[in-house]
């Protein structure tokens, strides 16, 4: 299974990966987002998201007026900095109020047991965890309904649509809808709010075996 990514802008406009993140004391938050991953049968993968980032602790300080009007650019400038630190992003614009505008592109073959995360570890919006027994699970990290109700009472929303494509055995999924594209299928997650179930998806990798199980 191949992975270009100007096909996929071509067909899509792609923007962010899916949801669901944790305390808002650090943390990223997606929207008008579409995101995607094709994840190949044997492991190979490519994770795209285009759409906007959120700083939440930064676009919660500025509704606070915490800022001079010179002190507002240097604390931008520090969390685009931040992001750019991976190179997986492409573009990274500032939209003022905490909110960037990202375009993001990454590809690679999993291994045995490998993590790949969005945004990064200590502020996932997704994780990808591939373990030795063959299991391939795409999570959303979950969100409290008091996290939740919190990002709604500070006017925020998180909007957007995850999908998976995949042409390996999927076992577990929680996805709105599924579809065939191509020769592939496509796994679809719809995200209308902070209260929109996070992603779970889980795959068996091709040409690994589950581990049997040992005598009791």
């Amino acid at each position: 299974m191949r992975f270009l990514f100007a096909s996929w802008q071509a067909r899509f406009i792609t923007a962010a990966a899916v949801v669901m993140l944790g305390a808002l004391a650090a943390c990223y938050l997606p929207n008008n987002f579409r995101s995607e991953i094709r994840m190949g049968a044997t492991g190979d993968f490519a994770l795209s998201f285009y759409g906007e980032l959120i700083w939440a602790p930064l676009y919660r300080d500025i509704q606070n007026d915490k800022f001079t009007s010179d002190q507002l650019p240097k604390e931008i400038e520090e969390i685009r900095k931040d992001i750019v630190r991976d190179p997986g992003f492409k573009v990274v614009e500032s939209m003022g109020q905490g909110r960037f505008k990202v375009e993001y592109e990454r590809q690679g073959r999993l291994k045995p047991s490998d993590e790949v995360t969005f945004v990064r570890r200590n502020a996932i919006i997704l994780l990808i965890k591939a373990t030795p027994d063959g299991k391939v699970a795409i999570n959303g990290a979950g969100i409290k309904p008091s996290d939740a109700k919190t990002i709604t009472d500070m006017g925020l929303t998180m909007k957007g649509q995850f999908d998976i494509i995949t042409d390996g055995l999927v076992t577990t999924n929680n996805a709105t809808r599924v579809e065939p594209f191509q020769t592939y299928q496509r796994y679809l997650w719809v995200v209308d709010g902070p209260f929109s179930p996070s992603v779970h998806f889980v795959m068996q990798r091709e040409g690994v075996w589950p581990a049997k199980p040992t005598n009791q």
